[in-house]
């Protein structure tokens, strides 16, 4: 690729370097014009200054183009089907980054740019997209496996890119569908999962963290007892072949069990895939293939299609155990994917989203911000695990020193009772669900009962936040009506709870908190 007289220092050809992909081919011709111009202003003796300028847009231009690459292969699925690739990928966008500043620091410092560190970055543009491994790599894996409909819009997943560009692309900006409310500064743990993990068992040692549902009645876990358990799983899988770095699924009803699959994954390096429950046979293959998982865990005997997609399956009642002093989750970079998540829409495409440890723990440090619990508390985990909001509302709990009681979704009333919980974690067709009851608890009422309840919950309530009084009626509505009905559903104001014939519980809470995910 030597230039002489008339010749262009690096030369575009489609055959060699386009990657099918415009916005990126067009990006990549930029680079090439600017190595061009800075070549001709080299040999023809421009001013320094002139060269300078190609220079700083030279290193702005290509933390613009790399950083817009990298997000597409996040966005369009490539980083988490061929994550070594993108890792590897990035690992060179940042060598020949730093290598493009270092040029700009030594000509500010009066170090001359010759020919030879000219044809080094040509040389590595040259390889990097022509490379079988690297551009052509995923311009490859886009036009063979991405969805023809898919539209990638910049910004989306990286919004502290700086929006500002020589290539002038065009692009639709991205609209929210709501406003953005932004709240105050949290603090967020710097660390792995495993590293938080570790540090509930410092923090609560002996307290309750579970209360496992078994025919019936609800038995405790503590937090040294979920940190063992998650332990000794985690030893099981790497024993039993799962390695880390590696994907494993969660396919399962929410119970304790499933729990602690998940935390063991974070403490083995594996990164977890929950797939929910309600999954048909096809779905569930769809999502385990497009997530690329080694191993499942299941409840039941799953059928020979979902197994086989899995290659290794273990059953939820019966998770390996093992013993190992060491656990690989520790060494884990807090911006590593610690899981995968999938929509639950069962006619939605089975792509997924990675979340870092960064971003569990954020989600945890933002709930607990906003939805204090008092230590020693209890919350509901009765929605699908599969569902990301549910598994860190847990991890939130978990963080406050509260407790996750494993209540069954079609018996949610009969576990309220048991439990009398400060936080309900639900959506909101569990809250209708829960008007509904509600409301024909007050039809049975009837008489003198039902005319107080009908009508009046809503106009006391209004008056108890507005800080007025007690009338006789009020004070009549709460003995006969509303403390009943409170009782009925768990929200107790005696000093003691029942939690089932094996298990005791924190003292009660006259009131029960609420947190809703749309």
């Amino acid at each position: 690729m030597a230039s002489g007289p008339g010749e262009t220092f690096i030369e575009w050809v489609d055959e060699r370097y386009s990657t099918d992909i415009d916005r990126f081919d067009e990006q990549h011709k930029h680079l090439f014009g600017l190595l061009n111009d800075l070549y001709v202003a080299v040999d023809e003796g421009h001013s320094e200054a002139a060269i300078g300028d190609i220079l700083r847009e030279l290193e702005r231009y290509t933390e613009y183009h790399f950083g817009d690459e990298e997000e597409f292969m996040q966005d369009c699925g490539y980083a988490m089907d061929c994550a070594d690739c993108f890792y590897n990928h990035r690992e060179m966008h940042a060598e020949f980054a730093e290598t493009v500043r270092e040029f700009r620091e030594k000509h500010e410092a009066g170090e001359p740019i010759t020919v030879d560190v000219l044809e080094f970055a040509r040389d590595w543009l040259d390889s990097h997209i022509a490379g079988a491994d690297v551009d052509q790599n995923y311009g490859e894996y886009f036009s063979e496996t991405v969805p023809e409909d898919y539209d990638y819009s910049p910004g989306k997943l990286n919004k502290s890119r700086d929006d500002d560009r020589t290539y002038d692309a065009s692009e639709e900006s991205v609209r929210l569908g709501s406003d953005v409310h932004v709240g105050g500064a949290v603090s967020i743990p710097h660390g792995s999962m495993a590293d938080w993990i570790r540090g509930l068992a410092d923090r609560h040692g002996d307290r309750t963290a579970a209360y496992a549902y078994e025919d019936g009645q609800f038995e405790t876990r503590t937090f040294e007892t979920l940190y063992r358990d998650a332990r000794a799983v985690a030893a099981g899988f790497l024993d039993a072949g799962v390695e880390p770095g590696t994907t494993l699924g969660i396919r399962t009803r929410p119970c304790y069990e499933w729990s602690v699959a998940d935390l063991a994954c974070h403490l083995a390096g594996v990164v977890s895939v929950p797939i929910y429950s309600g999954f048909d046979e096809e779905r569930a293959v769809a999502t385990e293939t497009t997530a690329g998982i080694d191993a499942l865990v299941t409840d039941g005997d799953p059928s020979e299609a979902v197994a086989g997609a899995a290659g290794t399956v273990f059953d939820v009642a019966d998770l390996p155990r093992g013993d190992r002093p060491a656990l690989p989750g520790f060494e884990a970079d807090p911006d590593d994917v610690a899981t995968v998540v999938h929509e639950l829409d069962t006619e939605a495409e089975p792509l997924g989203v990675g979340l870092s440890h960064q971003n569990l723990l954020a989600a945890v440090a933002m709930l607990g911000d906003q939805f204090p619990v008092p230590s020693g508390g209890t919350g509901t985990c009765s929605l699908p695990l599969s569902h990301v909001f549910q598994r860190v509302a847990t991890y939130y709990l978990w963080d406050s020193g509260a407790a996750a009681a494993y209540v069954p979704s079609d018996d949610l009333l009969a576990g309220l009772r048991l439990l009398s919980p400060e936080v309900l974690v639900g959506l909101p067709r569990v809250y209708d669900r829960l008007a509904d009851a509600l409301a024909a608890h007050i039809d049975d009422l009837g008489g003198v009962k039902g005319r107080l309840a009908d009508g009046r919950a809503v106009e006391r309530g209004q008056q108890l936040r507005d800080g007025g009084g007690e009338s006789l009626t009020d004070t009549a509505a709460e003995r006969l009506v509303f403390a009943p009905l409170r009782e009925s559903f768990g929200w107790r104001t005696s000093s003691t709870r029942s939690r089932g014939a094996t298990a005791s519980g924190p003292s009660a809470s006259s009131s029960c908190g609420a947190v809703a995910s749309r």
